[in-house]
């Protein structure tokens, strides 16, 4: 077996070449086996964040799959809904018109009905549910429902009022009287 020069060990190795174990006689070096129930302790706590972080991801996960089922719902026009009226069934869906006639409130525990038409084709709705403020005869709505198990009503339990962007300022003339704070801009905003 053939030794290397200045390998640790080899005749005539430098000192620089050997091991330093000086640490090992200054007790540098810590061999006393571990307490395990210490190590026990640690990896218990360990385990606990651990279920913890899993618990809020399956929480989290739950949360955006509740939110995202809203979203499913698709929209119908009158028409289409019912041309497509056996195939929908009694899945929900939102039901897209415009209100015709005078819609009959509800009274005590009694629905709303009301009529919806598009491109000639109307649907009679009965709701039961609140009603936006907006909502009269005439004007576009989206009703999210069901048809009954006759199919012969939409049945809904949300109304939505469709309206345009455009707002005009009612202007009689006496809005500066009426309101001259607003109208006037504060003297020491004055650029």
């Amino acid at each position: 077996m053939a030794v290397t020069p200045g390998a640790p060990g080899a005749p005539g190795a430098d000192a620089r070449d050997l091991p330093d174990d000086r640490d090992l006689d200054e007790g540098g070096l810590e061999l006393t086996p571990r307490d395990r129930e210490a190590v026990a302790r640690r990896g218990g706590a360990r385990r606990w964040i651990a279920i913890g972080v899993l618990v809020a991801l399956v929480g989290a996960i739950g949360f955006v799959v509740v939110q995202a089922r809203g979203a499913t719902v698709f929209y119908k026009n009158a028409d289409e809904a019912v041309a497509q009226k056996e195939s929908l069934g009694t899945k929900r869906f939102r039901l897209q018109g415009v209100v015709v006639g005078e819609p009959v409130r509800a009274e005590g525990n009694e629905p709303t009905r009301f009529t919806v038409a598009y491109n000639g084709v109307s649907v009679d709705v009965v709701h039961t549910g609140s009603e936006p403020a907006l909502f009269k005869a005439g004007l576009p709505v989206v009703v999210e429902g069901r048809w009954n198990d006759a199919g012969t009503e939409f049945d809904s339990t949300r109304l939505l009022v469709r309206h345009t962007e455009n707002y005009e300022a009612k202007d009689d003339g006496h809005y500066e009287e009426e309101h001259p704070d607003r109208t006037t801009v504060p003297e020491d905003d004055v650029s």
